[in-house]
């Protein structure tokens, strides 16, 4: 297993010290019995049976890595990177292919980088949204990552390009992670690799030719119109949505993806250090609220057709 983590830091590109300080921690672990049976009985399970009760998982280890002086947010962490290995058996077991895999596990990087930008600890502080990637139900593909969930933009029946909506309807939930620029040249190339990998592995997903994304952000709210430039990836991103429903946030629970920081209410405070962070802190300073979207987008295989 340690020789599967080293090489797998390596080829996804993980920071010297990260590597270096995950495998420590992991080596410490090991040598924990406690920590160690922890992991044992539940990776055993998911190699044997494809499922294990990650929830119970993660409590556990992070309760047994205190009692090793360890941080919890790395041996949760640990737990999805000790997975990662029979992961991509799943994968070759269903002809699901490897470059999804990769794609898909390096939103663990993502986290991890997420993590230690805000609480200088290399683990995640969000370890229970691994889950969809471990069993089959969310999968990265090129720029986006992908979600089997059924309508919800409009939280009842809608009608787009032809198809009825309801909220038994098969759609694919987007999710954007950070990583990176959200070009969109980026969402148009993921949209199409998508669109081949459900056609094929997962058709209950293709309705008519068509395939339905829905996607709730604090990227799809509507008011960025009014202080985002046009030609900002942001607003080029939403261009592709109908946006169904959209609303404010006063506690602004997104705050820390664009500053990596909590709201404490003092947008003065906030730093400045991009584009999009100045434009956010000064909407805030006058005294604005950030909020959330819902959208639906509809993909025929070339091209987007509901806009």
């Amino acid at each position: 297993m340690r020789e599967y983590i080293e090489k797998f830091f390596e080829m996804q590109d993980y920071p010297r010290e990260a590597a270096k300080s995950l495998l420590s921690d992991y080596d410490k672990l090991m040598a924990c019995d406690s920590c160690r049976e922890v992991f044992e009985k539940y990776l055993g399970e998911y190699e044997k049976n494809d499922r294990t009760n990650f929830g119970e998982f993660i409590v556990l280890a992070a309760k047994a890595g205190n009692e090793a002086e360890m941080d919890g947010r790395t041996t949760q962490f640990l737990c999805f990177v000790c997975a990662l290995k029979h992961l991509k058996v799943m994968y070759e077991k269903r002809g699901l292919p490897l470059d999804v895999y990769y794609d898909t596990a390096r939103d663990l990087r993502y986290k991890l980088m997420e993590c230690y930008k805000m609480h200088g600890v290399w683990g995640s502080f969000v370890a229970s949204w691994f889950y969809g990637a471990f069993v089959l139900d969310r999968f990265e593909i090129g720029r986006l990552q992908y979600e089997f969930a059924t309508h919800f933009a409009t939280q009842g029946n809608f009608s787009v390009c032809g198809l009825e909506l309801t909220p038994e309807t098969p759609i694919l939930n987007l999710h954007i992670p950070s990583s990176g620029p959200l070009t969109q040249e980026s969402v148009e190339d993921s949209l199409a690799r998508a669109y081949r990998f459900m056609e094929k592995h997962y058709p209950k997903y293709i309705h008519d030719g068509k395939m339905v994304i829905e996607c709730g952000s604090w990227l799809l709210f509507k008011d960025h119109e009014k202080f985002l430039p046009e030609n900002s990836n942001i607003r080029r991103f939403m261009d592709n949505f109908d946006i169904v429903h959209y609303w404010y946030d006063d506690n602004f629970g997104d705050c820390w993806r664009i500053f990596n920081v909590d709201w404490n209410h003092d947008a003065s405070s906030l730093p400045r250090n991009s584009s999009l962070q100045r434009a956010y802190a000064d909407w805030l300073s006058a005294g604005n609220k950030a909020g959330e979207g819902h959208g639906v987008l509809v993909y025929d295989g070339e091209k987007i057709i509901n806009k």
